[in-house]
């Protein structure tokens, strides 16, 4: 297995005080898929958004980011300003034992509707893999 089918963006307890309350772990097909249309700023104002969710007591309930449920896992939202023209979504499962917001996907999509097939599909795979220890865990 390849050490970066898992990447750390945060880790538990670490950053300034009181420190985050999630780990926060990237699938590294993830990170690919972003750098395909996101420029480093674009990707950084995400991995802040992730960040953020690190900080939550309940990530799936977050008080600053737009969080949608699918199935088992969740969709964070968010579009204009310094993602533009993107309608970005950031799919996540949130690994409870391990205490891991794991980012399963990024995807640009065309419209505000809801998420295509396809797509839940695929972050369904992915969360299925990593709940099953395919990817392994950092």
């Amino acid at each position: 297995m390849s050490k970066k089918q898992i990447k750390v963006g945060v880790n538990q307890h670490g950053g300034p005080p009181p420190g985050f309350l999630w780990n926060a772990w990237i699938l590294g097909c993830s990170q690919d898929e972003a750098a395909k249309f996101l420029n480093e700023a674009q990707y950084q104002h995400l991995a802040l958004q992730v960040q953020a969710l690190a900080e939550e007591v309940s990530p799936s309930h977050s008080q600053t980011c737009s969080i949608d449920a699918i199935e088992d896992f969740f969709e964070l939202r968010d579009w204009g300003g310094i993602l533009h023209p993107f309608n970005v979504r950031v799919f996540f499962g949130i690994d409870k034992d391990r205490k891991a917001v794991v980012v399963l996907g990024v995807l640009a999509k065309q419209n505000n509707g809801t998420t295509p097939v396809g797509d839940r599909l695929r972050m369904r795979r992915r969360w299925k893999k990593y709940n099953n220890g395919d990817y392994g865990y950092p």
